[in-house]
């Protein structure tokens, strides 16, 4: 625990104790800040409280499942192969560029929709609906890190099935993206991954593969439109997972059915049957979802 972590987690008790639209936020958002700010502790912790790193297993699983498909290898080696071949190309510069962006579109698109939600349609029952499944995913992840910390592809791919040293490790979890710092003259990635990625041995469920999935599933649950266009973000992180070698399918998998369960869980009883009873649903910033201005205090 760091000073900041106090900080924020008294910040967030002072500003709960406001009124008006700063306290609904504050309560309405608290579980996604909570979240990050566990996140974030895990540093160096979890792959210490077991004692072992599962190395060898999702690799095997991976093999046995994917493998037939892809010459007898697992589909992020099998990506990182065709990366030597097309080295210096135009198309690997392309894919190198897309990938990058699509895996760190994974931070901010969240923050985006609940804001889209809870501001923008003013509707906080779908706003609920979304953070709660977020919260319930996100936490649900925290304690399968800790209980089963895995090794993602990258660490196979650089350094075998050998047990990872518990000092010095937060040079290893850049993997491909060291390739987009590269291209673009900077260490963005090795930055970003150095200051947001604590756990480096947190690859089952993938969040990059629940959260684009629980993305693309809310915008066309709350608008109704070209499902198909959604669909290319999940698959475009997902591809981008696997071809920057930070990901297993099988950790994708498993983290879009970590998110389904948490949706059901959230839509099936924590929105009915406690929320409901809880919260009001009625807008908050006067208007509807599509912004008629609702007259409120009218008198007879």
């Amino acid at each position: 625990m760091r000073p900041d972590h106090v900080f924020i987690a008294l910040l967030l008790f002072s500003l709960s104790l406001g009124r008006g639209r700063v306290k609904k936020f504050t309560i309405d958002w608290a579980p996604w800040i909570i979240f990050w700010i566990c996140y974030d502790m895990m540093r160096g912790v979890a792959d210490n409280l077991t004692g072992a790193v599962n190395v060898a297993l999702p690799y095997k699983v991976e093999l046995v499942l994917f493998g037939k498909l892809f010459g007898g290898v697992i589909p992020p080696f099998y990506l990182q192969d065709f990366q030597q071949v097309i080295q210096g190309t135009v198309l690997k510069n392309i894919l190198d560029a897309t990938g990058g962006l699509f895996y760190t579109l994974h931070f901010g698109i969240p923050i985006v929709i609940g804001w889209i939600f809870w501001h923008t349609c003013d509707d906080r029952k779908m706003f609920y609906t979304f953070v709660w499944s977020m919260t319930l995913l996100n936490f649900s992840a925290l304690a399968t890190f800790i209980l089963y910390p895995a090794a993602p592809p990258w660490y196979v791919y650089s350094y075998g099935f050998g047990q990872p040293p518990h000092t010095n490790t937060w040079g290893l979890g850049v993997g491909a993206l060291v390739n987009v710092d590269r291209m673009i003259g900077m260490n963005f990635f090795q930055t970003l991954w150095g200051g947001f990625n604590p756990n480096h041995f947190a690859a089952i469920p993938s969040l990059h593969g629940a959260y684009p999935v629980a993305a693309a599933f809310f915008i066309y649950k709350n608008f109704g439109r070209y499902p198909a266009l959604l669909a290319l973000y999940p698959i475009g992180v997902w591809f981008s997972a696997v071809y920057l070698n930070q990901h297993y399918i099988i950790d994708l998998i498993i983290g879009a059915a970590y998110f389904f369960t948490a949706y059901l869980i959230t839509d099936r009883f924590l929105i009915p049957r406690v929320f409901s009873r809880l919260v009001s649903w009625a807008p908050m910033h006067g208007r509807t979802k599509t912004g008629v201005v609702i007259q409120e205090n009218i008198k007879a």
